[in-house]
């Protein structure tokens, strides 16, 4: 099973859903064991855009097995079956993830209570 904060790679589909791109990305959902879906957010290797606030740099490590300089946009979700994942890359750092949440709950307006 893949926990909260387990990067894979997966088929990730187009915002107009014409098809797909295998990418890696980051499982942000929990209690991913009693459910067939997992929540992801979307990993790019394109450099990060300042006028997007909504991503946040992850570097490449042997922990999170990111190959180069990586970007999550936590603007770009999806909820995939478990079957349709190829594969776990590795575990984002803990550091990491405690500087995403105040990105994650801020593209939802969860931000700002």
């Amino acid at each position: 099973m893949y926990d909260f904060g387990s990067i894979v790679l997966t088929r990730f589909p187009f915002t107009d859903l014409s098809g797909g791109k295998l990418r890696p990305a980051l499982v942000v959902s929990r209690n991913n064991s009693r459910r067939q879906d997992v929540v992801l957010a979307f990993i790019t290797s394109k450099p990060p855009n300042p006028q997007i606030p909504d991503s946040l740099p992850i570097q490449p490590s042997a922990a999170n097995g990111l190959k180069v300089p990586s970007v999550v946009r936590f603007d770009k979700l999806a909820t995939l079956e478990t079957r349709v994942i190829a594969g776990k890359l590795g575990v984002a750092e803990p550091k990491f993830l405690a500087s995403a949440a105040p990105v994650f709950f801020g593209v939802f307006g969860f931000g700002s209570l």
